[in-house]
């Protein structure tokens, strides 16, 4: 939605979950099919990693569709092929996962709706020729399209590929069931919130965000059975460190906080709803039962964010006498991670913490609206190291009003936190995600002069070092590209040898029968080789995969 920043005010559903339920339930009898549809990864020619994970999203809109009563079905394109990396037609990217032909092949004869998750616009290119072959092939097929790409660019998606009958914007869980429910009932979706589409007059019907949902704890358990989790059990691609069977989980939904290059704002609004500690370990429990899960990563927006509420989800954990590793790959904030904390949640297994702090520069931080204490989240570095924890820190260069002195307080920043012992380091480069203030913002003053191909195309630039894309007024592409990579050089350079305990330790790690990575560095060499040896074994019908 690119008229405002600002995303209007969303009320929460605080209709109790089983009235939704009964409200949208499908007709006794009802054989008409729902499908969900995970698309393929699309990846940079010179990408080095790109972790991927089960599609818990769409694992959470199929419980639901299916509590309902409807037959439903997942297409995770990448899990149901996970190992298999392949060029695009165009040769302009790489994709991992099913190709378009396989994808086509799975849709069952009696599927009434396709639901298409569209996550990031970097994939956007290939994801939308997909679609389009998908129509092709199911000329009657409803399409609906949801996730975070959608509910920023709703309005554009709906002229550039018209082959999409609804987008739903924002959190979709009950868009997306009364949708299915009034469709296959015969009833009206004018009024359905979170409904975006083009009437057969050309007229544009734009409901906004959907409703937020009050109470995150009465929704089913992700349906995990409907994909094929077991491929993702492999010592590479995952979202934190490999233990042989991680599985992940949401504790809480949205987050509070208002950054200026993010996209959650649009998508979530900053209503943060946080599960009932009980409920979480209830679900990490069943998931150890039915799924062995060795490891349970967290992949909140903002996973803690109150302190009273992690140190009791580690006393209930004690109650229980439970016994698990889990992390925090996606990152955190460093005002709940005092000693207490850390200390309380490596005792209860937690093994690696990630903090970001975006910027070792106090004025781009203000500018970016990250509300975040520099030393705060230095002192929480150091005791995070002290306790035991594997750290990583994730920082960005290149914002549009950073100057070069700005990109050289980050650096000296990353190589600050080699010296105090963090693990981990992600120096990125900015890109401007749609739905964010400063997409917006550049928008408006014609940085992004338009959206078309070539935008999505320079949005490729996550964990491709060669890129030179950049949006920032006064450093060259060139420079930021430099800074990334001696920087990160430099960091993990101290890392190992003011450490030499980690040489060794990687070096054990290398000459052992089976490679075990003790950081994100290691993991990602680790994805790294693999996927470069995946590459090299193109199967001959490769040449034709993707759109």
């Amino acid at each position: 939605m690119d008229k405002d920043s600002h995303p209007q005010p969303v009320k929460a559903d605080k209709r109790a979950l089983s009235d939704v339920l009964a409200r949208h339930a499908a007709a006794p009898g009802e054989t008409r099919r729902v499908q969900l549809l995970r698309p393929f990864a699309v990846l940079s020619k010179n990408t080095y990693s790109a972790p991927v994970q089960p599609p818990i999203g769409v694992a959470y809109l199929a419980a639901l569709v299916e509590r309902a009563g409807y037959p439903v079905g997942i297409i995770d394109a990448i899990g149901e092929d996970i190992l298999r990396i392949e060029p695009s037609a165009d040769g302009s990217c790489n994709l991992q996962g099913l190709p378009t032909e396989a994808i086509l092949a799975r849709i069952a004869p009696d599927t009434a709706i396709l639901g298409v998750s569209l996550m990031f616009s970097l994939e956007w290119l290939q994801q939308r020729d997909l679609i389009r072959r998908i129509r092709r092939a199911f000329p009657k097929l409803i399409i609906v399209a949801g996730g975070e790409h959608v509910t920023a660019l709703a309005d554009y998606l709906l002229t550039d590929c018209p082959e999409i009958d609804y987008l739903v914007a924002g959190e979709g869980d009950v868009t997306l069931l009364a949708l299915v429910h009034n469709l296959l009932d015969g009833q009206p979706v004018d009024d359905i919130p979170g409904l975006v589409f083009r009437r057969p007059d050309g007229t544009v019907v734009n409901n906004g965000l959907g409703a937020r949902i009050a109470n995150v704890d009465q929704l089913p358990y992700p349906a995990w059975h409907l994909l094929p989790v077991t491929n993702y059990f492999i010592d590479n691609w995952t979202g934190g460190i490999a233990t042989g069977r991680n599985m992940i989980i949401m504790a809480t939904r949205g987050c509070p906080y208002q950054c200026t290059f993010c996209s959650n704002p649009g998508m979530w609004t900053t209503r943060y709803q946080m599960r009932d500690p009980a409920g979480v370990l209830d679900e990490i429990q069943w998931l150890i039962d039915t799924y062995q899960a060795t490891s349970i990563d967290f992949c909140d927006l903002t996973a803690i964010v109150k302190k009273d509420w992690v140190l009791e989800f580690c006393r209930q954990m004690k109650a229980r006498g439970m016994r698990f590793t889990w992390q925090l790959p996606s990152g955190t904030r460093s005002e709940a991670m005092d000693h207490e904390v850390l200390q309380a949640i490596f005792e209860a297994g937690c093994r690696l913490v990630v903090l970001a702090p975006e910027s070792g520069s106090e004025r781009t931080l203000k500018t970016i609206k990250k509300k975040v204490s520099l030393a705060r989240v230095t002192d929480s570095i150091r005791q995070a190291v002290r306790i035991g924890h594997t750290v990583k820190v994730n920082l960005v260069i290149g914002f549009p009003d950073e100057r070069l002195s700005d990109v050289v307080k980050t650096f000296l920043y990353a190589i600050r936190c080699a010296l105090i012992g963090a693990d981990d380091c992600n120096i990125a480069i900015f890109t401007p995600y749609p739905g964010s203030e400063i997409f917006h913002d550049l928008r408006r003053r014609g940085i992004i002069a338009r959206i078309d191909d070539t935008f999505f195309h320079n949005l490729l630039i996550q964990f491709d070092m060669t890129s030179t894309a950049c949006y920032a007024d006064h450093v060259p592409g060139w420079f930021l590209a430099l800074v990334r990579l001696v920087g990160q050089s430099l960091f993990y350079s101290l890392a190992y040898l003011t450490r030499p305990r980690r040489l060794v330790r990687l070096v054990a790690s290398m000459r052992a029968e089976k490679f075990h990575a003790h950081n994100l560095f290691e993991q990602r060499i680790h994805d790294f080789v693999v996927r470069r040896r995946l590459n090299s074994q193109v199967r001959p019908e490769g040449r034709q995969a993707g759109p």
